[in-house]
């Protein structure tokens, strides 16, 4: 028999690969843990006879032949099938293991005898992929679930693993039919009453975690009761808040603690901190279910894994040029014009007796050229109010300073003395070369 299996709480991209999986193995069998995410069982109850699955726990292991897993490849998350990788650790012709994963190396790994693994966003892009070089003919509803998978798991494009080949699958798989309505509608379930009320506790109880270059909250709650929606009520709690990342803890009333992650920022590898919990994902989300471990501990836990995975803050005086051009408020505008383009700055800091007393934009020089006003000084037209950073300060606050008050150049100060300077462009470039790596 081929078995085809996935991890616990099974998610789109988990299913979505089984499917495609399917087309590649025919006559292969789909075997899912024991949970599947709440959406992905709202999926099911509409599309099973559609997409066929069976529960491990009644499939009769000894069967198994050819183990193909697919969205994970750690062994702690595969006790569902545990009985079947022993056979394979025993003797290898005894059961054939095809591991198809997009999850960073660990010690944990199968042994697998083939491998197909690759730094995408979402392992369905991989499967999409050989569906398409294979010329394998898909129809709506298998095109439709395809996109669900890659979008969940990107985030929409949206995470930090996110690449051009997970964009490429995707509008692939319009042009095969995928029902962009029905994506979002599974994406983003409508939150019941309880759910409502969940989301709502959550809101109240996040706490701010240190900071590690990234806004990082965490919420711990004790239930009371065991909601379906514990990953939808953590996302939309995600959206809401104006977090980097946020962990989302859970004790439920049979003791067990789920975990629940999303980030944004590639400052947080979500997947990384949680497999120390004994779970699992990638940098943009994750999960973990614990048992027989205190409330506090997983907590320690988490921080410890934010500590060790988290790179520092990027600092202000890392970024910022120094010396500074200054001028001062006696300049003649005429004169500043000409000394911005020959330095190919933007604007530039007003300085009197060593201390800053305005700052002026090649815009207000452009606007008292136009009016004819280039031959007053540079205190007729310079903002008097100026905004400072100390250098080390995080570039993030930098950042949450330029954005809320729209400044192109921010100086940076200690005491009374001005030691640097930190430009839009500086930022924007740093922005866009961390977003590349």
């Amino acid at each position: 028999m081929k078995l085809i299996t996935s991890h616990d709480t099974t998610d789109f991209d988990a299913l979505a690969s089984c499917v495609a999986l399917q087309r590649l193995f025919p006559g292969a069998v789909i075997g899912l843990p024991g949970g599947v995410a709440p959406n992905v069982y709202q999926y099911l109850t509409l599309h099973g006879d559609r997409f066929r699955t069976l529960h491990c726990e009644d499939i009769d292991l000894s069967e198994v032949d050819s183990l193909i897993v697919t969205d994970v490849r750690r062994r702690s998350r595969l006790r569902h099938v545990e009985s079947v990788i022993d056979r394979a650790a025993k003797n290898r012709r005894n059961v054939r293991i095809v591991v198809w994963d997009h999850h960073p190396s660990s010690t944990d790994d199968l042994r697998a005898d083939e491998e197909h693994v690759q730094p995408v966003g979402a392992v369905t892009t991989l499967l999409v992929e050989e569906l398409r070089r294979r010329g394998s003919p898909i129809d709506r509803e298998e095109a439709t679930l395809f996109s669900l998978g890659i979008h969940e798991d990107t985030g929409s494009l949206a995470y930090a693993r996110s690449s051009s080949r997970d964009a490429m699958a995707l509008a692939w798989l319009l042009g095969q039919g995928a029902q962009s309505r029905l994506v979002q509608q599974f994406l983003r379930p409508s939150l019941g009453v309880t759910e409502r009320r969940l989301l709502v506790r959550l809101l109240e109880a996040v706490q701010d975690l240190p900071r590690h270059g990234a806004s990082i909250g965490i919420a711990v709650l004790e239930m009371d009761e065991f909601p379906s929606g514990l990953a939808d009520v953590s996302m939309e709690a995600f959206r809401v808040l104006p977090h980097d990342a946020l962990f989302c803890v859970y004790r439920v009333p049979n003791g067990k603690i789920h975990v629940v992650g999303r980030a944004q920022a590639d400052t947080v590898p979500i997947g990384a901190i949680l497999a120390d919990l004994g779970g699992g994902g990638h940098a943009g989300a994750g999960s973990a279910a614990i048992r027989d471990v205190p409330l506090d501990e997983v907590v320690r836990g988490i921080r410890a894994g934010v500590d060790r995975c988290c790179r520092q803050p990027q600092l202000v005086r890392d970024l910022m040029s120094s010396p500074v051009r200054t001028v001062t408020p006696e300049t003649r505008l005429s004169e500043l014009a000409q000394s911005l383009q020959e330095w190919g700055h933007t604007g530039a800091p007003v300085v009197r007796d060593g201390k800053l007393v305005g700052v002026i934009s090649r815009r207000d020089v452009e606007r008292a050229q136009r009016e004819g006003r280039e031959s007053l000084p540079v205190s007729s037209c310079m903002a008097h109010q100026v905004r400072t950073i100390e250098p080390d300060a995080p570039l993030t606050d930098a950042l949450d300073q330029m954005r809320t008050h729209n400044i192109g150049r921010l100086p940076v100060m200690e005491g009374e003395r001005i030691v640097g300077i930190l430009s839009r462009e500086d930022v924007l470039g740093y922005l866009y070369e961390q977003s590349s790596r």
